[in-house]
């Protein structure tokens, strides 16, 4: 992916941080399809390389760190980003600050894709609970605290599911308009990501349970929203 391209998605990232909840979610989409269909192109001129007998990208694993209170909530977004983005490996691991840490595997470019949206999200989805949260807490005045600090962290693990859906979607359309073909390029990009995988030993990102379903139903919904924003900002 070239500098120009990587450029305008973080920039599109940044602005969503800090604007209405409305235009964030149309910056956010448009950059997420900019992701989609530029790890459609590095896909294909990888398997061109590996025809022609050339050095492939390097297939990498970085880190991120969470911490705070809601930082399992947070790695969990995370690791739906990256099964949503399709051809990266979450995996889980352990901190000895007590953070909760997520290794993205996969193609460089990817994970470098997967770790900037990751990061954006998280802020967006922080900005979206506490203003859920203003006006939901009036109504659980009578909840233990537990009860509360479960309710908000459902509301985050929501968010990243429903942005996670929008994003599956996204990818399976793009695909779709891709032509014949990018399905197995895509298959076998992730085939040798899986080969790395199988050799590591740090335990795979699975599905927690125990959220509040209510809460987390208004998150997943708010994650999703963004659903409307390529009719603000056109495809590209």
């Amino acid at each position: 992916m070239n500098h120009a391209k990587v450029d305008l998605i973080a920039k599109l990232l940044a602005k969503a941080e800090s604007t209405t909840p409305e235009e964030a979610e149309a910056l956010t989409e448009h950059a997420e399809r900019l992701m989609l269909k530029y790890g459609i192109e590095q896909a294909r001129i990888d398997e061109q390389r590996l025809r022609n007998g050339e050095a492939q990208e390097e297939i990498v694993r970085e880190r991120m760190l969470f911490t705070g209170a809601y930082a399992r909530d947070i790695r969990e977004l995370g690791a739906n980003v990256a099964h949503a983005l399709g051809s990266l490996h979450p995996l889980y691991g352990t901190d000895v600050t007590g953070g909760a840490a997520l290794y993205f595997v996969g193609f460089a470019s990817d994970v470098a894709q997967a770790k900037l949206l990751t990061s954006s999200l998280q802020v967006q989805a922080m900005v979206a609970m506490r203003a859920w949260w203003s006006i939901e807490r009036h109504r659980c005045w009578m909840a233990s605290d537990s009860d509360k600090r479960r309710a908000r962290s459902s509301f985050i693990r929501g968010f990243g599911a429903g942005a996670a859906e929008r994003i599956r979607e996204s990818r399976r359309r793009i695909i779709d308009e891709s032509g014949t073909g990018t399905d197995l390029v895509l298959a076998s990009r992730k085939d040798r990501v899986t080969a790395v995988v199988d050799a590591m030993t740090t335990r795979s990102a699975r599905r927690r349970g125990g959220a509040d379903a209510a809460s987390f139903h208004h998150g997943r919904r708010s994650g999703r929203e963004a659903s409307t924003g390529e009719r603000q900002l056109g495809r590209e």
